[in-house]
């Protein structure tokens, strides 16, 4: 392909994804502003300094940080079109396994406007097999070798 293209498809992507993550993420902005704008990583710190426990609803924070931060990790590797390799396959199933009870829950209770968590579910599911198929959709062009001839 030429570098038009290859252009093409990068802004292509740029677009995309910053469109569905405007869309998707004034509900989970708004999730951070109802826990009184804690930082669910935070919970998890003082769990291991502090003698406190979690409940459920902190474990689903805690879940769903993790996969929005996976998620933005997929999202630069795509645009950048990264080939996949066993440390980022391993990122998209914890991304997974933390993003899908999230959305299954939202889906349900609507919590948030939950529907409107849908483009960022669509993307994250195309993002996931697009991984697990190896990423780098298109060929990255090598450069010639330069051959330089020293004349004694």
């Amino acid at each position: 392909m030429t570098k038009e293209c290859i252009g093409a498809v990068f802004l292509q992507r740029v677009i995309c994804s910053l469109s569905t993550l405007i869309f998707s993420s004034w509900p989970m902005l708004l999730a951070l502003i109802a826990d009184g704008g804690k930082m669910p990583i935070l919970k998890l710190v003082k769990v291991f300094t502090d003698d406190i426990t979690l409940n459920s609803g902190d474990i689903l924070f805690i879940m769903a940080f993790f996969a929005i931060l996976i998620l933005l990790i997929m999202i630069t590797g795509w645009i950048f079109n990264v080939t996949s390799n066993l440390f980022l396959k391993i990122l998209v199933v914890i991304g997974c396994i933390c993003g899908i009870p999230n959305t299954i829950i939202s889906l349900i209770l609507f919590i948030g406007g939950g529907f409107l968590i849908l483009p960022a579910a669509i993307l994250a599911v195309y993002l996931t097999n697009w991984y697990f198929k190896g990423g780098a959709d298109y060929p990255i062009e090598q450069k010639p070798n330069i051959i330089l001839k020293i004349k004694a």
